[in-house]
């Protein structure tokens, strides 16, 4: 199989502070808007696999196809095999799963026209700030999709903490979109609420009835889930953290880090406070 490129537009690393959410996320709760248009005989895409979860749960879908997922990470992958070997789901033959290292932004080692579904959760955000990377992403997605195939997406647009006045939403929502944008101001243009116009961009026809918006939301509510949010992200800003150095070379200081943790903490403890995360959800028909 063709070595990948090694992207490094993943800048938040992968940490178990990181990743438990991930392994949190299910072809239900997460790939819904895309489950009623799977055929039991699909062969389906999983780019940007992370710890596997969605990529496993396609497999009660697609039973008698079979379903990869790739990413660029051998460690996050080895998790993917051993989360879906506990689960005991096949590697081969009907409904199985497969895990392989592929990077989306290089070739993929996948002939034109393979799959008749690419599902990619929470991928497209993180090609910032280059416009030209999530377009370059969409044009090998496309190869590598049979004619009438579907694309689906699923990428974060808006996210809030309330109640507002402890200012996560600058704190933590904006220091972590500074983030990604590694240092650059947010110009609007983030992928999670720009997808028509990327997938216009890519060749989909958005004004002819073949790509269908929709929106789904995460929420996190109870004093428990907010515990354990804040608890995930109290340690995505500890020394040593590839979350936390991604926000210091963005050039957030360490007074603000601080800051946020505070904030964090208090938003735990705080009655009847909650969290919401807006998804943009995109089908897309080649």
């Amino acid at each position: 199989m063709a070595q990948p490129t090694q992207s490094t537009n993943y800048i938040q690393g992968y940490s178990q502070n990181t990743t438990s959410t991930h392994q949190l996320r299910t072809a239900e709760s997460d790939a819904a808007f895309l489950l009623p248009h799977v055929k039991t005989t699909d062969h389906i895409l999983d780019v940007g696999c992370g710890p596997g979860t969605i990529t496993t749960g396609f497999a009660a879908y697609a039973t008698s196809g079979t379903i990869i997922g790739i990413d660029i990470s051998p460690a996050v992958l080895q998790k993917a095999q051993s989360l879906a070997a506990a689960a005991n789901v096949p590697t081969q033959g009907p409904g199985s799963v497969v895990f392989e290292q592929g990077d989306v932004l290089g070739r993929l080692p996948y002939a034109d026209e393979t799959f008749d579904i690419v599902y990619a959760s929470q991928v497209f955000g993180h090609l910032v700030p280059s416009p030209e990377l999530p377009l370059k992403a969409l044009a090998e997605i496309r190869r590598v999709l049979k004619p009438n195939g579907i694309l689906a997406t699923r990428d974060g647009a808006e996210q809030h903490f309330y109640p507002k006045h402890l200012d996560l939403d600058r704190l933590w929502v904006g220091n972590f979109g500074r983030a990604v944008r590694k240092g650059k101001d947010d110009d609007g243009s983030a992928p999670g609420i720009n997808m028509l116009g990327l997938m216009r961009g890519a060749g989909f026809d958005v004004d002819g009835g073949k790509v269908r918006m929709g929106a789904g939301a995460s929420l996190c509510v109870g004093k428990e889930a907010r515990r354990w949010l804040a608890d995930r992200g109290k340690g995505q800003l500890r020394e040593g953290d590839r979350f936390r150095e991604s926000w210091v070379e963005a050039g957030i200081s360490e007074e603000e880090i601080q800051e946020t943790v505070r904030a964090v903490e208090e938003w735990a403890e705080m009655e009847d406070a909650w969290y919401v995360s807006l998804q943009a959800e995109v089908l897309a028909w080649k």
